[in-house]
């Protein structure tokens, strides 16, 4: 510390004034650390700068490799869902088929029902017309009719109607016995079964030639 001291003239005083002593300067230094003092880890446990850039470093690589990976599975759940979808183009156009065939099938079924329809009444139509051909003729003497049936009924019915009544095409198809043996003597004789084509007989019972039976017409 140093003392100074100087009078003022205009009031003839001496004063002193007391300044605190200048410290010398000093250089500072200046603090370098090496690469190893660098990669050395810190006080207390925790890891240097040098090791967090590696352990960065080591995560940006694992995620870089798990982003490749999921780039690949991306791009095979991309080619699944492409295959997918031309199959599910494909069932479209099958079902669009499968639809229109049916439509189709629905209508060749309705034809083939009404066709049905009208096979089962004409059929009906021709059995009854069948029916209707056949008459059993009754009160026959066994043996009576030779051996040709056909003819001997074509002769009877002539005799017994004459031309009025029968078609100029008029012929019995077939005729015989009804089936079974011959009965014994005394017991009712067999009907000879007989079918007629292009015929004109009124449906009522006719007296045949022995006068003991009937000439039996059916529808």
């Amino acid at each position: 510390m140093g003392r100074h001291k100087w009078t003022d003239p205009s009031q003839g005083n001496t004063m002193e004034q007391y300044t605190a002593p200048v410290a010398p300067l000093r250089r500072t230094a200046r603090l370098e650390v090496s690469e190893e003092a660098a990669g050395a880890p810190l006080s207390g446990g925790e890891p240097s700068r040098a090791e967090l850039l590696v352990a960065i470093q080591g995560s940006r690589l694992a995620l870089e490799g798990k982003k490749e990976t999921v780039a690949v599975e991306v791009n095979l759940l991309i080619a699944d869902l492409r295959k997918v979808s031309d199959k599910v183009k494909v069932a479209e156009g099958s079902i669009a088929e499968l639809q229109t065939e049916v439509g189709t099938l629905r209508a060749q079924v309705a034809q083939a029902t009404s066709t049905v329809g009208r096979l089962e009444a004409r059929l009906e139509d021709t059995e009854g017309r069948s029916w209707r051909n056949n008459v059993r003729l009754l009160g026959f003497l066994e043996r009576d009719e030779g051996s040709t049936v056909e003819s001997f009924v074509e002769s009877w019915i002539k005799d017994v109607l004459q031309p009025v009544g029968l078609s100029r095409v008029f012929v019995v198809e077939c005729a015989h016995r009804a089936l079974g043996a011959p009965p014994w003597p005394g017991a009712p004789r067999r009907a000879i079964i007989t079918r007629l084509l292009n015929y004109k007989l009124p449906l009522v019972c006719i007296a045949n030639k022995y006068g003991e039976e009937s000439l039996e017409v059916y529808k």
